[in-house]
């Protein structure tokens, strides 16, 4: 009998141990199979945006694969940096992810307008999902019709004005390697957003602005707005009779980008589990559809590539950024 007590205790010692063990090895047991509970995708900017629309179009086809819900949180402010704080700061353990672009995910490349609580480095990026898609737009009636033209417009017009949202937007970035590439000057004039750049282009305030697409598209199609080129790397699935910016001739130092990221001590399965989803996601027609009907072109890099492209895209930033006078 006190031999059989004996041993019962032994195995149960044995089995605690192994329990402990496998807990401080940072290895999950079989059962806890991830996801088992709601996801939350936070969102940097308020509802109704791109890149909000954008998340909720991911987070819907993320729960039908995931078979648990997946929740978009909008957490605006802070040029985005409120945003990629909540994420940065959130348990590692792939229950709260975020859906950012460059600004949140790189605050480091943009100190000249603002500071984060953060840096890259406090931030694991899972994958690369979409870039969104800035235009170089004009006038339905204006004689420009190329970017061409709006160089020579440029040239006897010195001091052109362009609508741009700021400093540290792709439209910045462009219009300032059209005016670097050729010789010309342009001044550029920030506005609040898409719904005062537009106005301005259609009141002939300004010649040309850098919108995103969403918010011209109608305009295009009733002729009221023409987009001389969108600031991506090529042609657009969904406006594919557009020049992109380097069909144009003019290489951008760098573009744009969405795309998931977690806190940086999240496993690495759990981080290798939503690319993998992830990228089936952006494979299927009608997700690619649904995103590109909103001005969204999908884009997808898996998470050894988006890293890589992360760290290329600061260093030519950070450049950029040096030769405007922005970064010491």
């Amino acid at each position: 009998m006190k031999s059989s007590r004996f041993f019962s205790i032994v195995t149960t010692i044995c089995v605690f141990l192994t329990f402990v063990a496998t807990m401080c090895s940072g290895v999950r047991p079989a059962s806890a199979e991830y996801p088992e509970r709601t996801i939350t995708l936070v969102v940097p900017y308020p509802p109704g945006g791109v890149t909000d629309l954008g998340a909720r179009a991911l987070a819907e086809e993320m729960e039908k694969r995931l078979r648990q819900p997946v929740v978009v949180v909008n957490k605006a402010g802070g040029a985005t940096t409120i945003g990629g704080n909540a994420v940065v700061t959130a348990k590692p353990d792939g229950y709260t992810l975020g859906f950012f672009p460059s600004s949140a995910s790189i605050p480091e490349v943009y100190t000249y307008f603002y500071q984060a609580p953060y840096s890259s480095k406090d931030l694991k990026p899972v994958c690369k999902v979409a870039v969104p898609v800035l235009t170089i737009s004009v006038k339905g009636d204006s004689p420009i019709n190329s970017v061409k033209d709006l160089v020579e417009y440029a040239r006897k017009n010195p001091g052109a004005k362009v609508g741009i949202h700021g400093k540290s937007t792709v439209g910045y970035l462009a219009m300032r390697t059209i005016a670097k590439t050729d010789n010309v000057s342009l001044v550029d004039v920030p506005f609040d957003g898409d719904t005062k750049i537009v106005p301005a282009i259609l009141g002939g305030h300004v010649p040309c602005g850098t919108p995103a697409f969403p918010a011209v598209r109608a305009l295009v199609d009733a002729k009221q707005i023409k987009v001389l080129a969108l600031l991506i790397d090529k042609r657009a699935d969904f406006a594919p009779d557009i020049p992109s910016i380097v069909e144009a001739g003019y290489k951008l130092p760098a573009g744009v980008y969405l795309g998931v990221f977690a806190p940086k001590e999240t496993p690495d399965d759990v981080a290798g589990k939503l690319n993998a989803v992830i990228a089936k996601i952006t494979e299927d027609p009608a997700f690619r559809t649904k995103v590109h009907n909103m001005g969204i072109q999908v884009s997808f890099d898996d998470t050894k590539s988006f890293r890589k492209s992360i760290g290329q895209y600061t260093k030519n930033m950070q450049v950029f950024f040096k030769e405007e006078g922005l970064v010491k």
